[in-house]
């Protein structure tokens, strides 16, 4: 398909995404799945769009509103629908450097603007040396909200910017092999056979990174529980907990399972895990991959149905990976930073307070309580762990940072996070925490 009529899709489809608060990856896959005629090729190229358009939007906006501020004539760049494609073309020329945008389609909506004059004005201008505010230049070239760079300034300093842009670029496909099943080297070579080319991850023992996009459900490996879709920084998080065949494992918000699963496969399917979460619909997922992995010791209860008295001091380790922002995800949905606000990282902090308190009664006396997010904010991450301390003088900060040394992650704290441009994981926390005698 010519780039003109590509184009057109990315603009019918941004316009539906647009519409929506929801993540795009169920609407673009269904706009995907409709248009049957696309290959491959095009498909990549209209996903591509899809979400360059949706991680760049504050630069490409910028600069339009700058190039309208300088030539008033042209306020038309910003009229509804049309809009999208003005804002397709900055992003092509300021982020992906392209110098033959589609000709044709500019001249049908914008007649009265030379194009290679704005082309080269986006190019001139994309250092964005009009704007003064060193905190609104770095926000805007990476296109995040002001006060999201200044929280993580705050906390990362000189290494902001390379944060901000590990979080633009797509993340790699990272697969947990089940151990139970099959080694890495064994799940390594039978996904090659399958058509799926994979490196070892470096840190987690039982990782695989694939080197293309793939429909997993297609594969019998996947079917037959060989592996898991998890990230790395995910899959750490299990081998920090030192767990131990024959253990007792809460897993307080357990989700679909990733974590669950892979615990489980730690305990070699030997102990007890109950998983508890608000939503069947994820228990009942979890339910389901626990059977194609082939393992038997998890049990599920939602929440609302478990009667604490009865796990008050029963388990060895309790996990709270908590609801959060969900900020060190970004690379995998850039539309968080647009719908993630000040007042909602509060409402989590808040929660995460909550249910760390209300797990913390499950440790049994000698047992660990693990706290984990996947957001990149002090006041999810640190902040909760140290009220929670503060709060229960029968618990004590583990130091983690002789348990990170195998995995080659230094640490200037006793936490553990996990970085993007430093790891190459999402952004994760993890502190440990052990109830005294």
């Amino acid at each position: 398909m010519n780039v003109s009529s590509l184009v057109g899709h990315v603009l019918e489809l941004i316009e539906c995404v647009e519409g929506e608060t929801q993540p795009p990856d169920r609407t673009v896959g269904e706009f995907l799945r409709q248009k049957k005629y696309l290959g491959s090729h095009d498909r990549r190229f209209i996903s591509d769009s899809i979400y360059g358009l949706i991680r760049h939007r504050r630069l490409s906006r910028t600069l339009i509103k700058q190039f309208i501020h300088e030539h008033p004539d042209t306020a038309i760049l910003e009229a509804p629908h049309i809009r999208h494609f003005s804002a397709y073309i900055a992003y092509t020329v300021a982020v992906e450097n392209k110098t033959s945008p589609p000709a044709q389609y500019w001249k049908t909506c914008f007649p009265k603007i030379d194009l290679q004059q704005f082309c080269e004005w986006i190019r001139a201008r994309r250092s964005l040396d009009f704007l003064s505010d060193r905190i609104e230049t770095v926000a805007t070239q990476y296109s995040f909200e002001d006060w999201m760079v200044r929280a993580l300034d705050e906390a990362l300093g000189s290494e902001t910017e390379q944060l901000l842009a590990a979080l633009n670029t797509e993340a790699p496909i990272t697969l947990r092999v089940n151990l139970l099943k099959a080694t890495r080297e064994e799940c390594k070579r039978r996904l090659a056979t399958e058509g799926i080319e994979t490196v070892l991850t470096s840190k987690s023992p039982a990782g695989l990174i694939a080197s293309k996009r793939f429909n997993t459900r297609a594969l019998s490996s996947f079917s037959g529980g060989w592996f898991e879709v998890q990230d790395e920084g995910s899959q750490l998080l299990s081998y920090l907990l030192n767990l131990q065949p024959g253990m007792t494992i809460i897993d307080g918000c357990a989700g679909a399972g990733g974590k669950t699963l892979h615990m489980a496969d730690l305990l070699h399917d030997e102990g007890q895990i109950i998983a508890f979460d608000v939503h069947t619909g994820r228990l009942k997922e979890l339910e389901q991959r626990a059977n194609r992995a082939g393992i038997h010791c998890v049990t599920t209860r939602h929440t609302g149905d478990v009667n604490q008295e009865d796990f008050v001091g029963k388990a060895d380790c309790v996990l709270v990976d908590a609801p959060c922002s969900g900020t060190g995800t970004i690379r995998r949905n850039p539309w968080l930073k647009w719908n993630v606000t000040e007042p909602i990282v509060q409402h989590y902090a808040e929660t995460q307070r909550n249910i760390l308190s209300a797990n913390a009664r499950y440790v049994k006396p000698g047992g660990t309580l693990a706290y984990a997010t996947c957001s990149l904010f002090r006041s999810e991450n640190e902040d909760v762990v140290r009220w929670f301390l503060s709060a229960h003088p029968n618990f004590k900060l583990i130091d983690m940072r002789e348990r990170l040394e195998p995995f080659a992650i230094d640490s200037s704290e006793p936490f553990c996070s996990l970085y993007p441009h430093r790891h190459n994981t999402d952004g994760f926390f993890i502190a440990l925490m052990q109830r005294l005698e």
